[in-house]
């Protein structure tokens, strides 16, 4: 019989070796034996697995009752014939509600309900937990509003806004949704026409830990913002992002520090702005922030900051249009989010939260991306094994597992999220196997 290496490798090595497999094999191998089974669940493969993880690509569709989540893995290869091979599926399942992806953070999708409900999933597991925002905080929606401060005895309808953003901090690790409230009043004129000031008298953030349970109120930041449904959120090194304007219409990067709990502001590069409700696209490509300027319908143009934090580092990195003339035609005011640059130059983009574009770099050609249909979220996240019950998250459910057959198509591969349908113990044919050698009889040399 051949010695066993792998038993008495230190646990360290172990992990290094098995954090490095492709997804499928990892899942397959918690099916080995028990020690690894164990292994592949500790914090230290766990965060190991997550720094060697490949970015993949997480879309959802909303249906009736549900939501389709399905996850691609991206080869970044030049020599490509078709830009859909870029994408190769890996798992799809039937989220049970009907939700929209909003962000990501370290592996885990949180989505958008209905409502103040949302969601925090991961797609890999299949686990997934309901957050609802405490009816103390949520304030009704008023169409009347008196501020005599502002209005004098006038009374006047206003919007009101709730926009979310999820992350983990930089330091603690800790993983915290985040829900802003405001209240904006537009001053009417004495002809009986709006004068054009818009005033913030209201705003309030609170702060939700996973696995806390409570939701804090925190300090909404020394300038007041309005954020609009265009104001989508990014997490990036520890901070979340959205687009929002001042009372004088100008644009802002508010950005919230998960660990500090405190608010902070970059300016943005100088685009063309026509007015502050057509705020451009806010993402991330690599490391980076990226602002998508759509306002023309001439052009769009991709800035980037090269170097976090430093306003001065924005720069216009690439430059495109984005119309065929024929089917794909992107209208100046429609968001555009790029989401990823591969090897060969082609820039994968969402628009209007329902269509993947991709640019050729090489051809200057615009394409609809094949490989799915219309998408209300697409975003790349970092597949990983961890569980929302290490986080202390009491209501976690988890998915049953659909056969590979029924979720993705017709593969011979095994599904990545069977590994724990299959039992860690040998099954019968191989202990009847086992039970057969130690039956043999055995010789001066050993067995025969």
């Amino acid at each position: 019989m051949k010695p066993d290496f792998f038993k008495y490798l230190p646990s360290e090595i172990s992990t290094n070796i098995l954090s490095r497999l492709p997804l499928r094999t990892i899942a397959i191998s918690k099916c080995v034996c028990k020690p690894w089974l164990r292994l592949l669940t500790t914090d230290d493969f766990i965060k190991s697995h997550l720094a060697k993880s490949d970015p993949c690509l997480a879309l959802s569709t909303p249906e009736e009752h549900s939501t389709s989540l399905a996850v691609y893995q991206l080869n970044d290869h030049q020599n490509l014939n078709h830009h859909d091979l870029h994408y190769n599926p890996l798992t799809k399942f039937d989220f049970p509600h009907t939700s929209t992806i909003i962000c990501s953070a370290n592996g885990l999708l949180f989505l958008r309900g209905s409502g103040e409900t949302h969601y925090v999933c991961n797609p890999i597991t299949r686990q997934h937990t309901e957050l609802h925002c405490p009816q103390e905080i949520i304030k009704p929606y008023r169409k009347i509003v008196n501020y005599p401060e502002i209005l004098g005895d006038s009374r006047y309808a206003y919007p009101h806004f709730v926009s979310y953003g999820f992350g983990v901090s930089k330091v603690s690790d800790q993983y915290k949704v985040v829900r802003i409230y405001l209240d904006s009043v537009i001053v009417h004129g004495n002809n009986g026409s709006f004068s054009g000031r818009r005033v913030i008298p209201k705003a309030d953030c609170h702060v939700h830990t996973l696995g806390t349970g409570q939701w804090r109120r925190v300090e909404p930041g020394p300038l007041l913002l309005e954020y609009t449904y265009r104001s989508t959120c990014v997490f990036l090194n520890g901070n979340l992002h959205w687009v929002a304007s001042d009372s004088d219409e100008k644009l802002w990067i508010s950005c919230f520090d998960l660990e500090t709990e405190s608010f902070s502001y970059l300016s943005i590069p100088p685009i063309f702005q026509e007015s502050f409700e057509l705020v451009p696209g806010l993402s991330t490509l690599g490391e980076c922030l990226c602002l998508c300027d759509q306002t023309m319908e001439e052009e769009t143009v991709i800035w980037v900051m090269k170097e976090y934090g430093v306003e001065e580092s924005w720069t216009k990195e690439y430059t495109m249009r984005l119309n065929d003339g024929d089917e794909i035609y992107v209208e100046g005011w429609e968001l555009v989010y790029p989401i990823k640059v591969f090897e060969d130059g082609d820039i994968l983009m969402l628009v209007k939260d329902t269509q993947l574009l991709y640019y050729s770099a090489k051809n200057e050609t615009v394409g609809q991306v094949g490989i799915v249909g219309a998408a209300s979220g697409s975003i790349l996240f970092t597949p990983t094994f961890l569980s929302l019950k290490s986080l202390g998250v009491e209501s976690v459910v988890e998915e049953v597992r659909n056969e590979l057959e029924e979720s993705m198509g017709n593969q011979e591969t095994e599904p990545v999220l069977n590994y724990d349908k299959a039992s860690p113990t040998p099954s019968s044919s191989v202990r009847k196997r086992r039970s057969s050698r130690r039956t043999r009889p055995r010789t001066k040399y050993g067995t025969p």
